[in-house]
């Protein structure tokens, strides 16, 4: 399979609605990653050229619903050092805001039939603060934060 059409597939299982019923139990931390690092870019995508922060209120409790209050703050701090550390972000000057890296930007810009890749990402962040998401469209998710490290990975 050549990388367009597995990109075509991720941003149509995302933008397209589904029903499936809840997972038995909650995601693991690395899918709980994933999850954040697409609605994180998504974010920061949505504000470019500004600088914005990584996360709000509403995404980290959809993505750290289940966990124990102290470990869902780890997560959250220890996923925006990696974001930063990784270079996928770059930190405003003097502020504690973030901008997309180059290199990120060049891949969020990937062009699909519907779309950037980034205007995907976008479009999940939609659906996850308008409703809880369905586990079908969190496995599409992590797909997509899976292709895009994969992508920057190689940039």
């Amino acid at each position: 399979m050549t990388e367009q059409p597995a990109v075509e597939t991720l941003v149509k299982t995302v933008l397209e609605p589904r029903k499936g019923p809840a997972p038995a139990e909650g995601p693991s931390n690395r899918e709980r990653f994933l999850e954040a690092l697409v609605l994180c870019l998504a974010n920061l995508y949505t504000r470019m050229p500004l600088p914005g922060t990584m996360f709000d209120r509403a995404m980290l409790r959809v993505l750290t619903d289940g966990m124990e209050d102290t470990d869902a703050s780890k997560f959250a701090n220890r996923t925006e050092d990696w974001i930063r550390l990784e270079g996928i972000v770059r930190a405003a000057e003097g502020q504690k805001a973030y901008l997309i890296s180059r290199t990120s930007m060049a891949v969020l810009s990937s062009t699909t039939s519907r779309g950037t890749l980034g205007e995907a990402m976008e479009a999940a962040l939609a659906k996850y603060l308008e409703k809880p998401p369905s586990e079908a469209l969190r496995k599409s998710t992590r797909q997509m934060g899976s292709y895009f490290l994969t992508r920057i990975a190689r940039s």
